[in-house]
């Protein structure tokens, strides 16, 4: 039979003693009972509870929601955000801005009205090299054009 290790009983005294500080200090954490009676409970918040100054709590509540309701209708009077209800009123509101972008894209292309119009007294030979000419002084130059060529002959 195996004899007994030097030194283990010195292993054992050991654990002993750690297993005897680790239960001293649970033993301080225990909780004692105490002999006070308990607390008495909070009365149930009501709607008839008064809450600050002098006022209940459905007034408070009523208070903050029209406050919130004011800002959020100012908002959206302000940014002008309504949703669209319908897909009827979606497409043709997508149709409206498409329109109004080729509206304004082709006026970009349109040229000043002084280019395409006659001012009375301007002299006519005194015009800008790069100004469009209107049908009428195109059917005036021809006609003078003409004119000199028959001249001519």
């Amino acid at each position: 039979m195996a004899g007994r290790q030097h030194g283990s009983g010195r292993l054992w005294a050991l654990g002993g003693a750690a297993l005897g500080a680790c239960l001293a200090g649970v033993a301080t954490q225990l909780v004692e009972p105490s002999t006070a009676p308990p607390k008495p409970k909070p009365p149930p918040l009501t709607k008839e509870t008064v809450v600050f100054w002098d006022m209940r709590l459905w007034h408070v509540v009523g208070i903050f929601s029209l406050f919130v309701l004011s800002i959020i209708i100012t908002l959206c009077c302000v940014f002008n955000c309504r949703v669209p209800r319908t897909r009827k009123e979606i497409e043709a509101r997508y149709l409206q801005r498409k329109a109004a972008k080729m509206y304004t894209d082709k006026l970009e292309t349109v040229p000043p009205l002084n280019e395409l119009t006659e001012i009375p007294g301007e002299d006519k030979k005194k015009k800008k090299k790069d100004s469009v000419d209107t049908v009428a002084i195109k059917v005036e130059e021809d006609e003078k054009n003409e004119a000199k060529k028959k001249g001519e002959k």
